[in-house]
């Protein structure tokens, strides 16, 4: 049972911290379109750059429950 529990855990810091990795991604790119100039209407960039604060927020919140499952499983062992 415990060892499944682990796996378990395993398995979701693995996948949050996937998570983390592709919202950094895809809000990067989306800042690097706010730098080049023609890329984005200047009325629709706050928008843009709303929408980027999201996904960074979303990524710092799903690679903190990466590290709490890996905290978890690091004091089972």
């Amino acid at each position: 049972m415990l060892d499944e529990q682990k796996q378990h855990w395993l398995g979701k810091a693995r996948d949050y911290k996937a998570y983390s990795l592709v919202l950094f991604a895809v809000s990067a790119f989306l800042y690097i379109g706010t730098l080049i100039p023609e890329a984005i209407d200047a009325t629709k960039r706050p928008l843009v750059i709303g929408g980027v604060f999201v996904l960074m927020l979303a990524s710092i919140i799903f690679s903190h429950r990466a590290n709490t499952y890996l905290r978890k499983l690091d004091n089972e062992q």
